[in-house]
């Protein structure tokens, strides 16, 4: 019999374990409605209940005019070309486009909520205007020539859309979430690309087909006076069974769950009810404590549950019951079947570290930086050892049970090439490396600006503030990403937050800088979402970070492998004539300014001052 008081023991030890990718797992559950729609809905009432617009207008405490943004909506817009008016659904999306560019809130005084530039502003002022819908309707209008057509053709697209995407995404995280549960039963270490688990064992269509048989079938039954009931029971295990093997057919999964569940419905709905306190807490909490806690706390028992089932499924031999095969989730492999099926990986005998080369300054900036002098046989022999030494790492953790085995699953997986591993990120860079690779995100960065501008405005316009092709921020943001970040490469997530926080300060105080000391500002990010007085912004920021985990991952590992097959007396020249360029553009620059536009354009501070002045909001 299960032992409910035991199993939710256990599952608040693996929740203690797991927290987070759990805790994220069941948010994005929430978020979306695919489960725990309790506490949403709890935090939703609450804001329902808050005085609306119109209320405190009706009141007195709010002008008419304050609400000229939020009159309208996309969904109306919708609604007009749906009733026939696409002419009313079109000014209505224009009205809402212009009220959005018009609103520029601001928040602590300095950091505004801009709508007019960028490309989050650009998808923000989309999606609130509507603007898809009368794009798609006037289309579909052009091509067939026909109102009463094009109205019913863009119905059925609309719901084809929005079908496909409930049916792919939304529906099918009922069986994804669940396999971060299945993995993180027995194993201490649930990695992030288990989200795509069904993409890399390519089942994915499958899992969603099931899936979405599951629902139909659960939808027909609330037809009948208590069938919706009892089959929401007797389907319970369908989306851990697609979770544990998604290659099985649907009406097979959807029968299984159905035969295991048998005589133990009653006894799920007790296990459901026993969490009462928490659905009351979630109450009194307006949901955040089951989004936080209990919504993953209660997932991890019902993971208990399952398994408490499947293994007495299996010792009744129940029909099918064999098609749970994944009994790597359940219980730690064999190390010789570990051993020969990861024959490409080092053994589990650990190695000693091996000392840094150079004496005892360079080993440190080599420790800390990650940057040595030059590169030599004694530092190649140090980068192979290491890239051996991470994969031993991995092996001795997978051998140890902390990990679950993915080339032992029942459908294999993809392995990656080999030569991907010469991509490790953890290597040092000489110094002639982060010269050149200074120069190439300096001129990369200049060629995006040039070619953004080239697109938005038809135009060249020689982007920077130096003469030559290279905007040395990007140069300088790159390789301090790989200097400063040096200890934070084997955590990607603190490693993107970080590089943001570092990218942004630093922009912020050279944009200040120039500023004072010229008297002119180089770029502008007013009314860009979310920007700090004008020199820095949350687009930018991000684009940073993504470019900063590209950089740190991808391109500087691959740049410098190239770079290392490059003889130093070949190297070093032009790393030194690249610098004396560099160095005269900067001084021509500093006496004969670029008389191109710079990242944006080129304004005078006192101009620029008297387009900021308050305007009485």
């Amino acid at each position: 019999m299960f032992d409910r008081r035991k199993a939710k023991g256990i599952a608040k030890t693996r929740l203690g374990v797991h927290y987070w990718i759990y805790a994220a797992a069941c948010f994005i559950a929430t978020f979306f409605g695919v489960e725990y729609t309790f506490s949403m809905e709890s935090l939703n009432g609450w804001l329902n209940n808050t005085p609306s617009y119109v209320t405190q207008i009706q009141e007195g405490r709010m002008p008419i005019e304050a609400i000229a943004p939020f009159r309208h909506s996309a969904f109306d817009v919708f609604g007009e070309i749906v009733n026939g008016n696409a002419e009313k659904g079109q000014k209505m999306s224009d009205e809402i486009l212009k009220n959005n560019k018009e609103s520029n809130d601001v928040i602590f005084e300095k950091i505004e909520l801009g709508r007019k530039e960028g490309v989050f502003a650009t998808i923000a002022n989309a999606v609130s205007s509507g603007s898809p819908f009368i794009t798609a309707y006037i289309g579909l209008k052009s091509t067939f020539g026909s109102d009463s057509i094009a109205m019913a053709m863009f119905i059925i697209i609309a719901i084809i859309i929005i079908f496909v995407i409930w049916a792919l995404v939304i529906n099918t995280y009922r069986a994804v979430y669940r396999r971060i549960f299945l993995e993180g039963y027995l194993y201490s270490r649930v990695q992030i690309k288990t989200f795509v688990h069904f993409i890399r064992v390519r089942k994915y269509f499958k899992a969603s087909l099931t899936m979405l048989v599951m629902i139909g079938l659960k939808i027909l039954w609330t037809l009948t006076i208590a069938g919706g009931i009892i089959k929401h029971f007797a389907y319970f295990l369908t989306p851990y069974i697609v979770a544990e093997n998604p290659d099985i057919s649907p009406m097979t999964a959807i029968t299984l769950s159905k035969d295991i569940m048998y005589g133990h419905k009653m006894e799920c709905f007790k296990l459901w009810l026993s969490f009462i306190g928490w659905y009351l807490l979630e109450l009194l909490t307006l949901g955040i404590s089951g989004m936080v806690y209990s919504n993953a706390y209660r997932e991890a028992v019902f993971t208990e549950y399952y398994v408490y089932l499947r293994m007495a499924a299996k010792e009744k031999g129940i029909k099918n019951a064999e098609l749970l095969n994944d009994d790597y989730l359940y219980k730690k492999a064999e190390e010789d079947d570990l051993a020969a099926i990861y024959s490409d990986y080092g053994r589990s005998k650990e190695k000693p570290d091996k000392p840094l080369p150079g004496n005892k300054v360079w080993r440190f900036f080599a420790n800390v930086f990650g940057v040595v002098p030059v590169y030599s046989q004694t530092e190649e022999e140090y980068f192979r050892y290491n890239l051996k030494k991470s994969k031993d790492i991995l092996y001795r953790k997978i051998v140890s049970g902390d990990m679950y085995p993915g080339r032992l699953n029942p459908i294999p997986e993809k392995h990656k090439y080999s030569k991907l591993e010469y991509l490790n990120y953890r290597r040092h860079y000489s110094i002639c490396s982060l010269i050149m690779l200074f120069f190439m995100f300096s001129f990369i960065g200049w060629a995006w600006e040039v070619i953004f501008h080239l697109v938005s405005e038809g135009r060249f316009v020689n982007r920077g503030m130096l003469h030559g092709p290279i905007i040395p921020i990007y140069g300088s943001g790159g390789t301090m990403a790989l200097v400063f970040l040096n200890k934070l490469r084997h955590r990607p997530v603190i490693c993107f937050v970080t590089s943001m926080v570092i990218c942004g300060i630093m922009e912020y105080i050279t944009g200040a800088l120039v500023e004072h000391f010229t008297g002119q500002r180089w770029w502008d990010y007013s009314g860009y979402f979310l920007n700090i007085n004008g020199l820095v912004c949350a687009e930018g920021l991000l684009v940073f970070g993504i470019g900063c985990m590209v950089t740190v991952y991808l391109a500087a590992p691959l740049t410098d492998n190239l770079l290392r097959k490059i003889r130093l007396r070949y190297l070093l020249p032009i790393c030194t004539v690249s610098m004396l360029i560099f160095t005269a553009d900067i001084i021509y620059s500093h006496f004969v300014p670029n008389g191109g536009e710079g990242i944006n354009d080129f304004k005078s501070l006192h101009t620029i001052c008297d387009n900021n002045k308050p305007t009485g909001r």
